[in-house]
C-alpha cells in the first residue's frame, strides 16, 4: 500500500528535523539537536499509526501506541526497536529532567540512530505494511 497524505506529511517533518538536527549539531547546541533527533523518531513512528489522533495527546501516548500496536506488524530490526526507547530516555534526561548535559558525541549517536529509524520505518511503509487503522 502506498502511503497515505498524512503518512507522507509525518515521514516528511520526520526528515525535515532530522535534517534540522544536523544543522544544530554544526551550530555546537547538541540539547536541541537531541530534541530534534527525538522529534523525528516521534514523526516517523506516528506515520505508521494512521487515524489515531484521538488517542495520542503526546509524545509519550505515540511511543506507546508505536510500541504495542505499530511495532509487531513492521518487524523492525533489533537495533531500530531499542533506538527510539533509548533516544527517548536520552531526550527525557537532557531536555526534562536536566540529569545529563547534552554533548556532541551523545547528540551525533541520537541523530545516527533517528536516520536509522526513519529510514527504516520509511522502508517498512514503501514495501506495503498498512496503516494500523486499515486493520481494525
Amino acid at each position: 500500500m502506498e502511503p497515505g497524505e498524512d503518512t507522507s506529511d509525518w515521514l516528511d517533518q520526520a526528515r525535515m528535523n532530522l535534517l534540522v538536527a544536523g544543522d544544530l549539531i554544526t551550530g555546537g547546541r547538541p540539547e536541541e539537536a537531541i530534541t530534534s533527533s527525538f522529534t523525528a523518531m516521534v514523526y516517523a513512528a506516528r506515520a505508521t499509526l494512521g487515524g489515531q489522533d484521538s488517542e495520542l495527546s503526546g509524545w509519550e501516548d505515540v511511543v506507546r501506541v508505536f510500541q504495542n500496536e505499530a511495532l509487531p506488524a513492521l518487524g523492525l530490526s533489533k537495533e531500530n526497536q531499542r533506538a527510539l526507547i533509548i533516544v527517548a530516555d536520552l531526550y527525557t534526561r537532557i531536555a526534562h529532567t536536566r540529569e545529563m548535559e547534552a554533548d556532541p558525541v551523545t547528540a551525533a549517536a541520537c541523530l545516527d540512530d533517528a536516520w536509522a529509524f526513519v529510514r527504516e520505518i520509511e522502508g517498512k511503509m514503501a514495501s506495503g505494511i498498512e496503516d494500523l487503522d486499515e486493520d481494525t
